[in-house]
């Protein structure tokens, strides 16, 4: 993992610039934040540290008057309004007792009852991000990130009323801290460095795996709270022309120790063509509308061991195994699926139980083949999120990033 210290330089410079503008008069020319507000600052007090290495501390004047002097676009200045503070701090590792300093930091955050969002840690990190949640609203965001190389200890806080739906796009920058540039002049919408994966190819897609601790109810309601942060794969293409399709689909996953979730949302300009005609599970679905789930559990990148979970709009199910041995009536029962026709389209909510996939014995985070199709029956396309083309080349099946298999 790095952290690119040459945005944080840059950024330090313009501060230094602006350093005749008080922290303390910015927040009061604001006004005193209520309690639930405050909440979302995390004091950066751990007894006895020593100098950061790294020190940002960009107040809400601060980052509006950035914002106003670079080129950003209308959606990077509507999420910078929401926020109040961006604050990072980096030490070196051999300067402080990392331990005590990762458990006082958490210790706060479970006495103000935030929630841990996502959690990585095994030989070579530590990353866990926590969400300050209130009534829907996330009112601050913290990351404790120990990369292994450079030997450094980061934290970053995030404050500001930052809205539900947008929660993921903050979310999925920091979450890439380490793959990723911690951009903050872009409104930490940072561009993802590629990964090399075992054929390297660079048309595919890849998603961060993230593990929630409370799982969505398969209602096909798409209210679940841990929908409102789960990354989200969108930017459906034609099969055929590699373009955007007209109607656009996205879809959101996460999982847990038992199973994998996914939220679909299918756009369609005429809600009421949208065809549906199998009224029974574990039929093939022809001439309708329907999404697919393929997962090549042992990242292989091979047509045959790519396990696909089909639903239509009536929440009708269908399962193709890798293992065409396994397709018993007892083991294509195992999954969930529900679905809804809305204003707009159409969605669906899809649980899929680990013990229905083979998967690799091991204790330290592995990728994993995914995709997402959808054939729209009244226009005839099928669109994909990682396009594999009409030539069906599976080694541009999308990535799914960190996942760590029960």
């Amino acid at each position: 993992m790095k952290l690119q210290r040459h945005f944080t330089l840059m950024l330090m410079f313009c501060l230094l610039g602006l350093w005749i503008i008080p922290i303390d008069q910015t927040v009061a020319e604001k006004g005193s934040p209520d309690e639930i507000e405050k909440k979302g600052l995390i004091d950066f007090d751990f007894p006895d540290a020593p100098d950061a290495t790294i020190e940002v501390n960009l107040t809400e004047k601060l980052i509006s008057l950035l914002t106003k002097s670079m080129k950003t676009s209308s959606e990077e200045e509507e999420i910078a309004k929401m926020l109040t503070g961006i604050y990072v701090r980096s030490y070196d590792r051999g300067d402080v007792d990392e331990d005590k300093m990762v458990q006082y930091y958490q210790e706060k955050l479970k006495k103000d009852k935030w929630e841990v969002l996502v959690k990585v840690n095994d030989s070579d990190e530590f990353v866990e991000i926590s969400l300050f949640i209130h009534e829907d609203v996330a009112y601050g965001v913290f990351a404790i990130i120990m990369p292994e190389k450079p030997e450094e200890i980061i934290f970053v806080n995030i404050v500001g009323s930052l809205a539900s739906e947008r929660i993921s796009e903050l979310l999925e920058n920091i979450m890439k801290i380490g793959m990723a540039e911690l951009d903050i002049f872009d409104t930490l919408k940072s561009k993802v460095e590629v990964e090399v994966n075992p054929i390297g190819n660079i048309n595919s897609k890849d998603l961060i795996a993230v593990k929630v601790e409370n799982p969505p109810k398969i209602d096909g309601q798409l209210n679940d709270k841990c929908w409102k942060t789960a990354p989200q794969a969108d930017n459906f293409t034609h099969i055929t022309t590699q373009k955007p399709v007209k109607d656009q689909t996205t879809v959101k996953m996460v999982y847990t120790d038992k199973a994998i979730y996914l939220a679909w949302y299918n756009l369609d300009s005429e809600p009421k063509k949208i065809r549906f005609s199998t009224k029974k599970d574990h039929v093939p679905f022809v001439n309708e509308d329907v999404v697919c789930f393929s997962i090549d559990t042992m990242h292989t990148h091979n047509s045959n061991m790519r396990t696909k979970f089909m639903a239509n709009p009536l929440g009708k199910k269908y399962v193709q195994f890798a293992d065409r041995t396994l397709n018993t009536s007892e083991l294509t029962d195992r999954w969930n699926a529900a679905a809804k026709i809305v204003d707009d389209g159409w969605v669906v909510e899809m649980e899929i139980p680990w013990n229905m996939l083979g998967r690799p014995k091991t204790t330290k985070p592995v990728q994993m083949g995914i995709n997402f199709n959808r054939k729209q029956q009244r226009t005839g396309e099928d669109s994909w999120w990682s396009n594999v083309g009409v030539e069906k080349q599976y080694s541009n099946d999308g990535n799914w990033l960190k996942v760590l298999p029960p």
